[in-house]
């Protein structure tokens, strides 16, 4: 019964004693099979396991630096040529707003002179025809009244005188005006010389008689006035007349 229990107990025993020796044999062999995977995806010479982890660090940050201004300067070099560009467009901007507002008011001062020139065509026919007026005027008022026809005469010439004014104011309406010729300076522009004379009353040419009116519509002659043109008779040298009286005064 004891030789019995003691063989039980050697037996348990020696049991107990393989399962840890092989426990510690699996033990072993899982450590030195991880220590031979650390040493394959670690080598020796690998700088992660052998120099710190931050060698190098400074060196990419610098480059990395580099990289950011290098393209900033890029962006700022683009952005200073849109800028120009967009100068550029503001002043062609500017120009072609200047040449359309030069263009509207060439447009608006070829209106006015083609409206100034249609009126010009319709003043000549109508002054021609108060030249008419005039002259009718000029000769009912040399007719030698009767008794029995003198209202008829006066009320002809005064109707004559009336439509004669209108015209005149008509004319004006339109911004036709008459030369003023007479004892003004003679000026070819805007008369035209009939008749020519000498004086010494006059410094300079001088437009001394009228003998028909001229008119202008703004910077346009519609018709020139003809006139007498009076100039400055030459005054005799005073030795030529110290002569001839040295010579009317000698003895024969």
């Amino acid at each position: 019964m004891n030789a019995g229990g003691c063989m039980s107990k050697d037996k348990k025993h020696r049991n107990n004693e393989q399962q840890h020796d092989t426990v510690g044999k699996e033990m072993h062999e899982d450590k030195k099979e991880l220590h031979e995977q650390m040493n394959v995806e670690q080598p020796v010479g690998d700088s992660s396991t052998n120099q710190p982890s931050d060698v190098g660090e400074p060196q990419a940050t610098q480059d990395q630096l580099q990289q950011k201004e290098d393209a900033l300067q890029k962006l700022q070099e683009e952005l200073n040529k849109k800028n120009e560009e967009l100068t550029a467009l503001k002043d062609l901007l500017m120009r072609r707003q200047a040449d359309f507002e030069n263009y509207k008011k060439r447009v608006i001062r070829m209106q006015e002179d083609d409206r100034k020139l249609a009126i010009k065509d319709m003043a000549l026919d109508v002054i021609t025809i108060n030249d008419d007026l005039i002259r009718a005027i000029e000769a009912a008022s040399n007719v030698p009244s009767v008794d029995n026809i003198a209202e008829a005469h006066t009320s002809f010439v005064e109707g004559v005188k009336i439509i004669s004014r209108q015209i005149e104011d008509m004319l004006k309406r339109y911004g036709v005006e008459e030369i003023e010729s007479l004892n003004q300076p003679f000026d070819p522009e805007y008369n035209e010389a009939i008749e020519i004379d000498e004086s010494t009353d006059v410094e300079k040419d001088t437009i001394t008689k009228v003998y028909q009116k001229g008119f202008k519509l703004d910077k346009y002659v519609i018709r020139a006035a003809r006139v007498k043109v009076t100039r400055p008779a030459k005054k005799p040298d005073s030795s030529s007349e110290k002569a001839e009286e040295n010579t009317t005064a000698s003895p024969h």
